[in-house]
């Protein structure tokens, strides 16, 4: 009889192992972004997540990710509006849409944290900027970007041109490429609207500074998007489809064949984010060395600054309010942020670090030049549907897409932009 309850007594410890391990393989945190195998993000991300495990045993992590921005941000407003039971860390972009669901109490409130170990010290001030609202920090900027004119220099010299520094220099240049048998400048909208809407954001600033969209969105006295700013800067965006700048057929294009044309050289522009260089380098290495940039050129008569570019964070995450091991979560996020993870952020990616971080003497002269233009910028306009509600985004790509097409007119786009507005932020 002793020898049988010994054998129990011993069955029950083996069952309670196995049963608390269980327990600990049960500590998932399940992360939510937008870049898929074989994107260099991805490793920058599974390297700093291989290091959160290390030091944090017991705790595995579920990576759910989706190719395309658009696609993600569908099913994770559909998730998040359930109750968010299946995601405990998520990649934002920051703005309007972070503040919209942290004020919804949907999102973990990182200000007491980054409080803590010096944490907030480590991010520049532009990039908290982005992940703020209601002065509180909702989010952890991994990365910063903002977007230029990159162009193929090789084929500008053959041709004898020279980087535009006006709008209507940039024309002048799109005609001879076009002439040339050369797309311009590639464009694919797609499920992709934002890239048409870096156009519109660039030529807002550029006719008007920072001033009327910041109004705007903020319902100041006087600020509407009616604002004849808006209005000519739909003109020029008309201009440039009627005088040929894109290819045919740029309006069913998916995102990845820009990149492409660029770097078959069947296109010479392109305006994009500072992550393109990265892109490339996985992509067409050997393209890379003939890319070179320049900003996006001024308006005649214009208010803003050459200065002035349009950027944001393109990796930020946030943790949800339903986040099962918000402590885990939080390691996991700082992890996001080290200086290990910027160093991958650069070296990986080729992307600029959103904390302040010493750019190393190995690292290419663009990239420098590039993260020059951004520490040197006399400000940075955040991408308007990332500065925007959800509902707000989105009805003003649909209104650009349809302005793209002309199927409507810069009046009737800004009036619509409008209306919503006042509707959507009253």
């Amino acid at each position: 009889m002793k020898r049988f309850f010994a054998v129990v007594f011993c069955l029950l410890l083996v069952g309670g192992f196995f049963a608390a391990n269980l327990g600990a393989q049960e500590k998932t945190l399940t992360v939510w972004d937008i870049y898929p195998e074989g994107a260099p993000f991805r490793k920058v991300l599974d390297g700093a997540i291989e290091r959160f495990k290390a030091a944090n045993p017991g705790y595995t992590v579920k990576v759910v990710s989706y190719g395309d921005m658009s696609n993600y941000k569908t099913k994770f407003g559909t998730m998040l509006a359930a109750g968010a039971k299946d995601v405990d860390v998520f990649q934002t972009w920051g703005g309007g849409q972070l503040a919209t669901y942290a004020r919804r109490g949907q999102v973990l409130d990182l200000t007491p944290a980054m409080k803590k170990d010096n944490w907030q010290a480590r991010f520049s001030d532009a990039s908290l900027n982005f992940v703020s609202a209601d002065d509180k920090i909702w989010g952890v900027p991994v990365e910063l970007a903002n977007v230029l004119v990159y162009y193929n220099k090789p084929m500008f010299d053959k041709y004898g041109l020279k980087v535009p520094a006006t709008f209507e220099e940039l024309l002048a240049v799109c005609q001879v490429l076009k002439g040339k048998g050369i797309i311009p400048m590639a464009l694919a909208l797609n499920k992709a609207e934002w890239v048409g809407d870096l156009y519109y954001q660039y030529l807002v600033t550029r006719v008007g500074g920072l001033d009327p969209f910041r109004k705007a969105i903020a319902r100041e006295a006087g600020g509407s998007f009616k604002d004849p700013t808006f209005v000519e800067a739909g003109k020029l965006l008309q201009t440039m489809v009627d005088s040929g700048c894109f290819q045919e057929g740029f309006m069913g294009a998916e995102y990845g064949s820009m990149r492409q044309l660029l770097a078959q050289e069947k296109a010479a522009m392109l305006l994009m984010g500072s992550w393109l260089p990265g892109q490339l380098a996985t992509e067409a290495p050997a393209f890379l060395p003939k890319m070179d940039y320049f900003r996006f050129p001024a308006v005649k008569d214009g208010k803003g600054k050459i200065t002035e570019v349009v950027g944001g964070t393109n990796a930020a995450f946030a943790v949800t309010k339903a986040c099962k091991y918000p402590e885990a979560a939080l390691a996991l996020v700082k992890e996001f942020s080290s200086e290990k993870t910027a160093a991958d952020v650069l070296g990986i990616a080729k992307r600029l670090p959103a904390i302040k971080y010493n750019f190393p003497a190995t690292v290419d002269a663009l990239t420098v030049r590039v993260a020059g233009e951004l520490n040197n910028s006399t400000g940075i306009q955040l991408y308007y549907d990332q500065s925007s509600t959800p509902s707000l985004a989105q009805i003003h790509l649909s209104d650009l897409i349809s302005l793209f097409a002309k199927k409507t007119t810069p009046e009737k786009m800004a009036a619509d932009w409008e209306a919503a507005a006042v509707t959507e932020l009253q």
